[in-house]
């Protein structure tokens, strides 16, 4: 998906009065009878009390308020209005004088999905469009819910199609859970109507697909995880390195919950660890700092042993309660009978994602899924 959680202004800036005015002078340019004055008083109505989704609708609703009720003739004017260049960044400058990308693309994705009760292949071709422009992932869902059979028969096709946007919607599209996104709900009772799909995209030559094609199993781990590790055993067997390294990124929170299944893929069994000391260099972290400890383990194996380090903090919550988080730390092989000893920081520097909340917070260390440490520390205001 394109985020960009670090930005120095707030995200939802992306639709901001100069964006909806070029947008509209796109639109007037293609067509003479477009209500330029309209569209931007409709969408720039009260923007800077929206977030950046109510922000996308209010445009999405000018636009249905202003264009001919012709979806033939609205999807023309779409078509016509977007920006030549069909290699999608959302890094790139947004809607220019050349037409319409970036951002601008969100509320257009969702008025060719809607549409698609009207003209299914018109507003699929339309999302198609879209998508080599930004993305069009939140948008075909709703083409999706109106009709399964017929929108996974035109994904079918684009897993051939030869822009790796286009080939990346396939998979992200149809993500069961996809994020910020509405839920598809025959996707999530039966996830073979997209292994196909996700089967042929799995050694696609663009590691921008294949990173989809991952997180797309990885949401249907959340409901079917047994589904997931064994396709996961059969695709790993002599697999290229393209798909060993997808096919890691789709396991992640199978291996981060300690699956067994999931471990033995890779080799890792039950630890034989002895001597675990965990010590904290900071029993007082102060807020946006880090909290600093080492490990120390012995391994009591007679064979070499592949280690999963992981890190759970487990996070007080604004109503005192603590919230584990799981962070992959490192993987080693640990010699027989040897001792490994390292050092680590976890951050508690500012970010958009979550909010801090002083008081007691707890250390654990997992091995393969086992705990084997857990201290307590407390964070300061």
């Amino acid at each position: 998906m394109f985020f960009e959680w670090l930005r120095v202004e707030p995200f939802k800036n992306v639709f901001n009065n100069l964006a909806i005015c070029q947008m509209a002078d796109v639109f007037a340019n293609h067509s003479p009878t477009f209500p330029r004055k309209k569209f931007i008083s409709l969408a720039t109505r009260e923007l800077d009390s929206l977030e950046l989704k109510q922000r996308s609708f209010q445009i999405e609703q000018a636009l249905v308020a202003v264009l001919p009720s012709s979806w033939e003739q609205s999807a023309d004017l779409i078509m016509s209005s977007l920006h030549p260049d069909c290699d999608a960044n959302s890094g790139k400058e947004g809607t220019t004088a050349e037409g319409i990308q970036g951002w601008l693309i969100m509320p257009l994705a969702e008025i060719a999905g809607k549409n698609a009760v009207r003209d299914f292949s018109l507003s699929m071709e339309l999302l198609r469009q879209l998508t080599m422009r930004f993305t069009a992932e939140f948008g075909i869902r709703h083409a999706i819910l109106a009709d399964v059979p017929r929108a996974l028969a035109h994904l079918t096709r684009w897993t051939e199609d030869e822009n790796h946007h286009v080939r990346r919607l396939v998979s992200e599209g149809s993500r069961p859970r996809l994020p910020w996104a509405m839920q598809l709900p025959a996707m999530i009772a039966n996830p073979q109507l997209t292994l196909p799909l996700l089967q042929t995209l799995r050694d696609d030559p663009s590691e921008y697909v294949r990173k989809s094609v991952a997180n797309h199993l990885n949401d249907v781990a959340k409901d079917h995880p047994e589904l997931v590790l064994d396709i996961a055993q059969k695709w790993h067997h002599q697999a290229p390195i393209p798909r060993k390294k997808m096919l890691r990124h789709a396991l992640r929170n199978l291996l981060k919950q300690g699956h067994s299944s999931a471990l033995e893929i890779y080799e890792m069994k039950s630890p034989k660890l002895a001597d675990v000391i965990l010590d904290l260099h900071t029993p007082k972290v102060p807020m946006h700092g880090d909290v600093q400890f080492s490990l120390s383990v012995k391994s009591v194996s007679r064979k070499d042993q592949k280690i999963r380090l992981d890190i759970v903090i487990h996070y007080q919550k604004a109503n005192g309660s603590l919230s584990p988080k799981t962070y992959l730390w490192k993987e080693i092989t640990l010699p027989a009978m040897s001792l490994h000893q390292t050092e680590r920081r976890q951050s508690f520097r500012f970010i958009t994602t979550r909010v801090f909340h002083a008081g007691k917070h707890v250390l654990e260390i997992k091995a393969n899924g086992k705990s084997i440490a857990m201290i307590d520390f407390l964070l300061e205001k």
